[in-house]
């Protein structure tokens, strides 16, 4: 992901045509985009599924040794939900069908115009800022979360949560399944330059491990990513006719 609050949105781009592959690079850096190159789908696979993840994929969908719809098959086997854009020169119904099937969120036939490749981009980054901000009431580690009115309870007693402790339980929440790098905690919800280190994180982590359940560690609902971040498992979206029971 972006490594500061005045870098540009991450974009892994696979495109095995080394000319078409360095016009984007220069193309979308000059956009404002952090752009990394893969040309192969070896090394498109490792790319896609390495941690911090990226903002957002450009894969072409005909590449050597993997095919992008078995690079993108493959990462979201492995949990990997970053968004896609597929890139292809094939625009059969059952190729942009087989794109959709494996993953991808969007669709971009060869040839196309740079400006519109950003559009598709911008689209689809604005798409997943907004899932980030989605509500509703969550049940993860015996505590249920509701993100609309700001509420923390346990079997409907309150749970007292100091103000940073509540928007980082909610950050990763709304990323559920996914990591979340230091860096972009320090970035999103402590608004800290992402350079700064401080050890807040973990003692603000170990807070909300202390009111939820799962005494081993390895049934924590919030996970360490050794080097990495953390992430939250096990949360369950409550249906409404549990919230209206």
């Amino acid at each position: 992901m972006s490594g500061s609050s005045t870098e540009g949105p991450s974009l892994l781009v696979v495109e095995d045509d080394s000319e078409l592959s360095t016009s984007l690079l220069l193309y979308l850096e000059s956009e404002g985009y952090e752009v990394t190159l893969a040309e192969d789908g070896e090394t498109a696979l490792r790319e896609a599924t390495r941690l911090p993840g990226y903002d957002l994929i450009v894969l072409d969908a005909k590449l050597p040794d993997l095919s992008g719809f078995e690079v993108l098959r493959q990462a979201r086997d492995d949990g990997v939900r970053t968004p896609v854009l597929m890139l292809t020169g094939l625009g059969d119904h059952e190729h942009k069908m087989r794109g959709f099937q494996v993953g991808a969120d969007d669709y971009l036939t060869k040839p196309f115009e740079t400006e519109e490749l950003v559009a598709r981009i911008d689209v689809l980054l604005r798409r997943e800022a907004e899932a980030i901000e989605e509500g509703g009431v969550f049940e993860v580690g015996g505590l249920q979360v509701d993100l609309d009115t700001d509420e923390v309870t346990r079997d409907g007693t309150p749970v007292d949560l100091t103000d940073l402790e509540y928007k980082l339980l909610a950050y990763l929440l709304r990323r559920r399944g996914r990591t979340a790098t230091r860096e972009q905690i320090l970035r999103d919800v402590w608004d800290l330059p992402t350079e700064v280190e401080t050890r807040t994180i973990d003692r603000h982590v170990n807070a909300l491990r202390d009111v939820m359940e799962g005494e081993e560690e390895d049934a924590w609902p919030i996970q360490s990513v050794y080097g990495i971040g953390y992430k939250l498992e096990g949360a369950g979206r409550v249906t409404e006719s549990q919230e209206t029971a």
